[in-house]
């Protein structure tokens, strides 16, 4: 096996030379913890030795805990005094793992909360990967135990693939070995090998890299840190080189991989489970596993605020190693700065030594805290009472805005706080703050001012009051994403809260080839009349050889006893195929359902580009193309700049007379910075009224009023209510003599979301002979106050139309919607559209379709 030289890059320690020097040659051996357990991990030591290592089957009962642990009752787990992974039994896999046996949860063997998505071999193209047919495990004399998968790649059968997990005790450290053998007789090839980690709850870390980054790295390591648990993978050459995304990281250990026939090559790395979150941790660990001398540290930090972490850097390094409580472990031998927190002195350096305990003293100042409630204004009756919200924090005069921790929690998280129940205690730095409380884009915001010195408590009471009229309309936003997709770090409850505190009223479940009921815990939340959760699913073709891209099916029932709830088969299957197989034969769905085309100009990804659709006929030409779905994901998450060019596909499918819905969804994998319901579909409906009592026959309803009422506005913040010659949204309007349609348009929004623009638009706007959008009707408008507290317009439009066709109206501010959201300023400016109104100008009783 290839040996390099391994000189921690993410610390400049006494123990590594100068790169002048003679670097020595340092191999990670995951069982090199066994000659120095003592010193890594004094608490557990034991006169008797460490108990050997094993694996077994799950049991009821053994679930890790954890935000995102999927491990299952018949799953495999392996585990020490230390540590505790799950391999995922036989069947569908998970996420974007093809099949079982696959690494599927780590953690703690005594915290036992995992924060990992999942670990699967990848093969230099996403998603080639090993496809596991068999399991098996074994225990060896030397204390270590092992699972084996064996199986084949995923697109070419004749290169079989076999992975092994072995544990030894007492490390922390689980050796991956993977053997490729080509059983054919012509040389085959692989781009390359390594593994997919998808991060899950763990923000991605590495030397020389900002938190949370995108892009390659190449060094010692690749991790990730999460609010429980951190996690990193290494060769056992000591060396990975990687690329990255939101919250996945591609490992290539080799490259250009040739196996001849009937040739085997295998490459070996190692997973590490941190024993704290935190860096400090994963480097320790691969110091041991390194066979590096380390050395214990004791920190005493007084008024620690939950997240902290205390940064130490080794000297002549700049970058930082982050301690998390109980601020205590080892460290690479060498000498560190230590942080001053909360601005108090300088701290002594630490000089980490392997024979005497290195201690110091981090003291802070005293944290005030503040008590929060939202509450129904007390106009609202005897009913009135908590209420689920949003509490920005923003600090005034110099102070900064606070940081709660990861941004893809519930709770408080980065500078703000969502909650169920509208209550929330928080503990932050003495400062001034302001305090804005929101539930949604229908609702103005309660504010207030707080001035906090070190120890203060104060409580807070705020009352958003809904002021927007969206009545008949229910707030949806039918595709977000949770850990169970395996890309999303968010936790099932965690989602469920960001939804009611966001104003979202139908919230659609929409993993990557998984059918998830969220309903449950709306009811254990007690949210039932806040919102209304439905199981969907994204059919995701990444897989395929010919990947048509991703599209949305709800509702669908859950199978709880399918290990991807039910989800139907997607991979190498045509859309035409797939689409045909829900809609009749043994995979139809019991009732009707939305079939939504999403994010159709994202590459591979996107339905348009790689089934080539073409605006001049409104079809795609691809293989497999099916003209049959419902409705098109226009607006997908914050990409403002990718919008119009999908409008221009919905225009080019009204115009060939292919009606369908315009949606706006999020797309969310997050939680700030990734907010449900921004943006947002309003939907009208029967009822709109009494969540908590919604059945099966209002799902029926809302599915009817997508596919066949069409009156929809696609909103992040300002509501429309339009007319043209009398009739609604997904209607269809009779011109009047000299082919003119009245356009009557209702603007209205809450006070901290701007319009100033009005326009009405056509579906033949752009085609030949035909104006440009640029020269559709425009207004500029300035919104007034409401009665009710909201501010609104009214503007009449009157268009004239040579020809049948269809309307819709857009509305626009500038302003960015601050503070309850943050980012580019351009992603977060208000936005509304409506759906279609079509027109039959020769009076025949019909228009494109319709």
């Amino acid at each position: 096996m290839r040996r390099i030289a391994l000189c921690f890059g993410l610390l400049a320690v006494a123990a590594c030379p100068a790169p002048a020097d003679l670097t020595p040659i340092i191999h990670v051996d995951p069982r090199a913890a066994q000659r120095l357990g003592w010193l890594a991990h004094p608490a557990a030591a034991d006169p008797a030795g460490p108990r050997p290592a094993q694996v077994h089957a799950m049991k009821e009962g053994e679930q890790l805990g954890g935000p995102n642990a999927v491990g299952r009752p018949g799953d495999l787990v392996l585990e020490n005094d230390e540590v505790v992974f799950v391999v995922d039994r036989m069947g569908g896999g998970a996420g974007f793992a093809e099949s079982g046996g696959n690494l599927v949860d780590a953690a703690d063997a005594r915290a036992r909360r995992d924060e990992l998505g999942q670990v699967f071999s990848y093969f230099g193209t996403f998603p080639r990967q090993g496809v596991y047919e068999s399991l098996a495990t074994g225990a060896d004399a030397d204390g270590s135990a092992w699972i084996e998968a064996k199986g084949k790649e995923l697109y070419e059968p004749k290169i079989l693939v076999t992975t092994r997990y072995t544990l030894h005790a007492p490390d922390r450290a689980l050796l991956l070995e993977t053997t490729l053998e080509n059983a054919g007789d012509a040389p085959l090839e692989l781009p390359s090998v390594g593994d997919a980690i998808q991060w899950g709850g763990a923000e991605k870390v590495a030397p020389g890299k900002a938190r949370g980054f995108k892009g390659p790295s190449s060094g010692p390591f690749v991790g990730g840190v999460g609010r429980f648990v951190s996690y990193a993978i290494t060769s056992t050459d000591g060396s990975v080189d990687a690329v990255s995304g939101g919250s996945w990281t591609d490992t290539a250990q080799r490259k250009a991989i040739t196996l001849a026939p009937h040739a085997k090559t295998s490459y070996a790395r190692v997973f590490l489970v941190g024993a704290r979150p935190d860096t400090a941790s994963l480097v320790a660990e691969l110091a041991l596993a390194a066979g590096q001398p380390v050395g214990p540290v004791k920190l005493a930090v007084a008024n620690a605020l939950p997240g902290t972490r205390v940064l130490l850097t080794a000297e002549g390094s700049a970058e930082a190693l982050t301690m998390a409580p109980p601020f205590e472990g080892v460290l690479p031998l060498g000498r560190y700065r230590v942080a001053p927190l909360s601005g108090t002195a300088p701290i002594p350096p630490l000089d980490v030594k392997a024979d005497v305990p290195a201690t110091a003293d981090v003291p802070a100042s005293p944290p005030a805290t503040v008590d929060a409630q939202c509450r129904e204004p007390a106009e609202a009756g005897a009913g009135a009472g908590a209420m689920p919200c949003k509490i920005t924090f923003v600090g005034q005069g110099g102070t900064p805005d606070p940081d709660f921790g990861p941004a893809h929690v519930a709770g408080p998280a980065r500078n703000q706080a969502t909650t169920p129940d509208g209550h929330v205690v928080v503990r932050l730095p003495a400062g001034r703050y302001h305090l804005a409380a929101s539930r949604g884009p229908e609702y103005a915001l309660a504010e207030a001012d707080v001035d906090l010195a070190a120890s203060d408590t104060k409580s807070v009471v705020l009352s958003p009051v809904r002021v927007v009229d969206t009545a008949g309309y229910v707030a949806c936003d039918f595709h977000q994403h949770t850990m169970l997709g395996a890309d999303a770090p968010v936790g099932r409850v965690d989602r469920v809260v960001s939804n009611a505190a966001e104003g979202v009223e139908i919230a659609v479940a929409s993993e990557h080839n998984v059918v998830a009921d969220l309903e449950p815990i709306v009811r254990e939340l007690h949210l039932e009349s806040a919102m209304v959760a439905i199981s969907g699913d994204e059919l995701t073709t990444d897989a395929s050889r010919k990947p048509w891209g991703h599209a949305n099916v709800w509702p669908v029932p859950r199978d709880p006893a399918d290990a991807r709830g039910g989800a139907p088969p997607v991979r190498d299957r045509l859309a035409h195929d797939v689409f045909e197989a829900l809609r009749t034969g043994p995979e139809a769905l019991p009732g009707d359902f939305v079939l939504q085309i999403n994010h159709p100009r994202t590459g591979v990804t996107g339905y348009f580009d790689q089934l080539g659709f073409d605006r001049a006929t409104g079809v795609g030409t691809g293989a497999g193309y099916d003209a049959k779905f419902d409705a098109l994901e226009v607006w997908n998450g914050r990409n403002a700049s990718a919008r119009q060019g999908v409008v221009d596909d919905w225009r080019a499918l009204l115009r060939t007379g292919h009606p369908v819905t315009a949606t706006a969804d999020t797309d969310t994998h997050g939680i700030v910075g990734q907010e449900a319901g921004y943006p947002r579909t309003l939907v009208r409906v029967a009822d709109d009224a009494h969540l908590e009592a919604w059945d099966a026959a209002r799902t029926a309803d809302l599915v009817h009023a997508v596919k066949a009422v069409r009156d929809v506005v696609l909103t992040n913040g300002p509501m429309l209510r339009v007319t043209a010659n009398g009739v609604p949204v997904g209607g269809l309007a009779a011109a009047q003599r000299g082919h003119v349609v009245t356009v009557r348009v209702h603007v209205e929004a809450a006070p901290w979301v701007d319009v100033d623009t009005v326009q009405v638009l056509r579906a033949s706007e752009g085609a030949a002979g035909v104006a440009d959008a640029r020269t559709a009707p425009t207004r500029h408008v300035t919104l007034a106050p409401t009665k009710a507290g909201a501010r609104a317009a009214d503007v009449t439009f009157v268009v004239h139309v040579a020809a049948d066709d269809a309307i819709y109206v857009v509305a626009s501010g500038s302003k960015p919607m601050t503070p309850v959201l943050a980012g580019d300023p351009k992603e977060i400016a208000p936005w509304a559209m409506t759906g279609a109104i079509w027109v039959d100008a020769d009076g025949d009783g019909k228009a494109l379709g319709r």
